[in-house]
Formats: C-alpha cells, structure tokens, sequence
C-alpha cells in the first residue's frame, strides 16, 4: 500500500510538473517572432522616442512666427531716513509695463523646411531599424532551424552507430566478429558525441540571442513552429525596382535635400534682410497721502518701432558667411557624387545578388540528387555489410557520406533563404514577398 501511494504522489508530481512545462512553453512561427520583436525589441523602443521628438519639432517648427511677450510690474515704498514711519507709509509708487515684439526673418522658412526633413529622414531611419531588426530575426529563427535539423540528423547517425556498435558487441560475444571492429564500432559511436553537444550550446546559445533580439526573458520557453523546407523561396521571381527606388538611393537623395536647405538657409543667413517690430506699454503711479488730501501723478507710455537689419559681411568673399556658403556647396557636390557611386554599386551589388540567388536554386536539384545517392550507397553497404561482404570503415564512410550530403543540402536551403531575404532588404520589399507577387 505505501508503495503504491508513493508510486501515485511521484505520478501526480510529475504530471503536475509537465502541465507547468507545458503552460510555460511557447510555440511561435517566423511571422510570430516579427511580432514580438517589433513590439519588444529594445532598440526599436529607442529609436521610437527620437522619431517622437521629431515628429514634436515638426509639428512645432511654425514657432518661428509666434511673438515675445512680457509683463513686469514694481511697487515701492521709500524708507530714506528723512520720513517719519507715517509720512514714509502714505508716500508709495507703483508701475507696470508689458510688451511684445515679433521678429520675421528668411531663415523661418528653412528651419520649418529642416523640420520636416528631419522628421522624414528619422521615419526612414525608424523603418530602416524595423527592418534590419526583422532581418535579424527571420535569420535567427532559420538558423535555429537548420541548427537544429543539423542535430537531429547528426543524432540519428549517432543512434544508428550504436545500434551498429551494440550488434557488432552481440557478434563479438558469440565470436563472429574480432575485437578491432568492435573496438572502431564503439570509436564510431562515442566520438560523435562531443560533436553533438557542441552543436547543443551553439543552439543553445543562439535560442539566447534569440530570446533577447525578441524582448522576452530568458526563463521563458519556447518551440520553433516551422522547417527550412517549407521556406524554401519559389523558383522563379521578377525584380521591378528601378535603381532609383532602391532604400540606399533614397537614403542619399534624403540627405541632398537637407544639404540644399542647409545650403538655403547659409544663403539667408549672409545676404537676406530680417525685419522686426515691437510694441510696449507701461504705466508709472505716483501716491502722496496726506491727512485730508491725496495726490496722484499717473504717467502713461505707449512705444511701437519697427526695424529692418540687411547684412553686407556676406558680399565679402572672405568672410565668415561667404566661407559657409562654399562649403555647403563642396558638402553639396560630394553628396551628388556619393549618390552617382551609389547607383553604379547598387545596381551591380543587384545583379550579382540575383545571379547567387539562380545559381544556389540552380544547384538545389544537384543536392537533392546527391542525397539519394548517398541514401542508396549506404543502405546497399549496410546490406552488404550484414552479409559479410563489406568491412565496418567501408560502413561507416557511406554514413558519413550520408550525413554530409543531407547537411550539405540543409546548409544550402538556409544560405538560399538568407540570400533572399538580404535582396528582399535591398530592394526594400516586405519579406516573403518575392516571387509571391
């Protein structure tokens, strides 16, 4: 009986404890990843409060036109030692003033233009961030996978040495077979071993970095829903991009429309008149309380001006404004230079890009091909190695084979999908689209 009730405590324990592994586990697909990590990731949080602060400052950059406005006011009472404290407390003098000016200079336009040009330039740097960081995932995610399809396989080969070993000891006990080939049946199974395990932190570390480009915590587990297999991309795809869509032309373009800006607001800043205008009121009160009469003196200002500045240190090819405005122009022709280099290094980086792609799809039929040769040369070996016709190295170089060859083509799959997804981010497309139109 007590071993009976201990036997259903252990059963309850565990069943209670896989029911926990279980609700803890998290079983998530390529498309979930994305998710996770466009809402957790950490430095996507980051560049999501500069893009607000821009976003802020371009909503605001009209603030260039709102007038300066102030108010101030005084009240005094004079204790100057030649006034009783009675005389001192009916004698008192009061003032108030206020004034606004307004300041309107050619460099408002630029700095709302610059404004803009920010704000737009860190929503392509956002979005380039959320790429980059998809990017990162979807090659985490099928690393994982061809890590572990790598393991299994190796885990598989590993099983079935020893399964080789144990037969091979079964035959050496009854003397069918001599202590060499036993002893390099066993060297067979047990040194893959440390290969194996290897691989299992080198998983293990990846599902860490994983984890963490996701935003989620390291106790947490999680299941990978998915095979290289089924992301295999289509055969056949068409780029219709021209070059100067492309996300690394636009980039350049970007930043030589705020050169031109910079450039405009140089300009404005040496040559172009500011005007400015004010306005100001103020009011002075003079009290004198005596016993049955009180005198007041109240005194009242109004002031309006207007004023234009027009530089002229500008007009000087030696100043300080004249040397601006050629740099900005040399800043400006080196940017239309990188934005010529670009195009040329965009569209050759495209082609070849394309030409990797056909040929690793090209060579996917050989790998194939090669997996079920090595899959029959290895069954034919087994065959005849159980009948006595072939020696265990012979055996064990046809596994070896057939391991290689069905890595070989997982190795391929993954670095096929990786060159698709980096043409994907060059041409700025959503991942997964390509050839999917």
């Amino acid at each position: 009986m007590k071993r009976l009730i201990f036997t259903m405590i252990v059963a309850a324990s565990f069943s209670l404890y896989a029911q926990t592994a279980t609700e803890k586990s998290r079983v998530i697909t390529v498309e979930d990843a994305v998710v996770l990590a466009a809402d957790n990731n950490i430095s996507l949080k980051r560049q999501k409060i500069t893009l607000d602060a821009l976003d802020k400052r371009n909503k605001t950059s009209w603030n260039g036109v709102s007038p300066s406005a102030s108010l101030s006011g005084s009240y005094e009472i004079p204790f100057d030692g030649l006034l009783t404290e009675k005389e001192a407390s009916n004698k008192y003098t009061y003032s108030f003033s206020a004034s606004v000016s307004l300041s309107l200079t050619p460099s408002l336009y630029t700095s709302i233009k610059e404004a803009r040009l920010k704000f737009e330039s860190g929503k392509t740097s956002y979005e380039d961030a959320v790429r980059q960081v998809e990017l990162s995932v979807r090659k985490l995610f099928y690393s994982l996978l061809y890590t572990k399809e790598s393991i299994s396989l190796q885990k598989r080969n590993m099983e079935t040495a020893r399964l080789r070993y144990e037969n091979n000891r079964d035959k050496y006990n009854r003397g069918q077979l001599s202590e060499l080939d036993l002893l390099q049946s066993q060297y067979s199974y047990e040194s893959q071993r440390p290969t194996i395990e290897s691989a299992e932190i080198a998983y293990q570390n990846n599902m860490a970095s994983f984890k963490q480009t996701l935003g989620i915590s390291q106790d947490e587990k999680i299941e990978l829903s998915g095979s290289l297999s089924d992301a295999i991309p289509p055969e056949t795809f068409t780029v219709t991009q021209t070059v100067e869509e492309l996300p690394s032309v636009k980039k350049i373009q970007t930043n030589i429309e705020q050169q031109k800006n910079s450039l405009l607001a140089t300009r404005f800043s040496a040559y172009a008149p500011s005007i400015s205008a004010s306005y100001s009121w103020g009011m002075n009160r003079l009290s004198d309380k005596t016993e049955d009469i009180t005198k007041a003196n109240e005194n009242e200002s109004h002031s309006l001006s207007f004023g234009v500045r027009i530089p002229l240190d500008g007009y000087l090819p030696w100043s300080n404004g004249a040397l601006s405005i050629a740099a900005q122009k040399g800043a400006l022709k080196d940017l239309e230079l990188q934005l010529e280099d670009e195009k040329t290094t965009a569209s050759l980086n495209l082609e070849n890009s394309i030409k990797n792609i056909l040929q690793k799809q090209s060579q996917m039929e050989m790998l194939n091909r090669n997996v079920e040769i090595a899959q029959k040369s290895y069954d034919m070996t087994l065959t005849a190695y159980n009948h006595g016709s072939r020696d265990l190295l012979t055996l064990q170089n046809a596994s070896d084979s057939l391991l290689k060859a069905k890595t070989d083509r997982e190795s391929h799959i993954y670095n096929l999908i990786c060159a698709v997804l980096d043409l994907e981010n060059t041409l700025g497309v959503p991942f997964g689209s390509l050839g999917n139109e």
